[in-house]
């Protein structure tokens, strides 16, 4: 387990001006890509996509229930107060990317490239991120309780104020991971990630627990 060490910075969105945006209406991906647009209460749930791209845009009141997108492709984007619960997103690539306020229960992404993104205030219990590259990530303020990341390499990630009650790190290949402030009780790990890690007292005080120390 690693000393502390600095807040790491993550590159945010490079979006314009709202005002540069076009507002766009959806009910379904009547194209395969949308750059420089504001997408605002569209009703995806259920959709089927491959190789949608979004290129510098703002999402906000999304519903993609359900959805099953292939391929999907992201940049500069911005997501607010939406939701993909349950979706299946296979081998999608997102960079620099905000994701606020959002419901992610239950989404599976596998072989994907993650990289530059905030996760605040969502609710992503049962989230699962397999077989996928995540560097340069921050969840803040987020529900993660059950979620897994097995076979997924994680590179310089933090989680801060988050709920990680049972969530599953073992199998994952970790390179500095901070999970200072966040709850961790039931957290599951293998002894060879300590080193990957920064806790603060209290959890070393848990991860101990769990790796069968008696704590007197």
């Amino acid at each position: 387990m690693k000393k502390p060490n600095a807040k790491r910075l993550v590159d945010p969105p490079d979006l314009p001006p709202a005002t540069s945006l076009e507002a766009l209406d959806l009910d379904c991906f009547a194209a395969d890509s949308y750059e420089l647009a504001a997408i605002e209460k569209a009703a995806l749930n259920d959709a089927s996509a491959s190789r949608l791209q979004f290129d510098t845009c703002v999402l906000t009141r999304i519903e993609l229930d359900r959805s099953k997108l292939s391929n999907l492709r992201m940049i500069d984007v911005r997501v607010e107060k939406s939701s993909a619960a349950n979706g299946v997103w296979a081998s999608p690539s997102l960079r620099r990317i905000e994701i606020i306020g959002s419901r992610l229960t239950g989404l599976t992404i596998t072989e994907g490239e993650l990289s530059d993104i905030v996760f605040r205030d969502c609710k992503a219990d049962f989230l699962q991120i397999l077989s996928s590259r995540i560097r340069d990530v921050r969840f803040e303020n987020c529900v993660i309780a059950e979620a897994e990341f097995r076979e997924s390499t994680i590179e310089r990630v933090t989680f801060t104020g988050c709920d990680m009650r049972n969530t599953n790190l073992a199998q994952a290949r970790l390179t500095e991971v901070d999970l200072r402030g966040s709850r961790i009780e039931g957290l599951v790990l293998d002894a060879a990630q300590l080193g990957s890690l920064t806790v603060d007292p209290a959890q070393a005080i848990v991860v101990l627990q769990m790796l069968g120390a008696k704590v007197g």
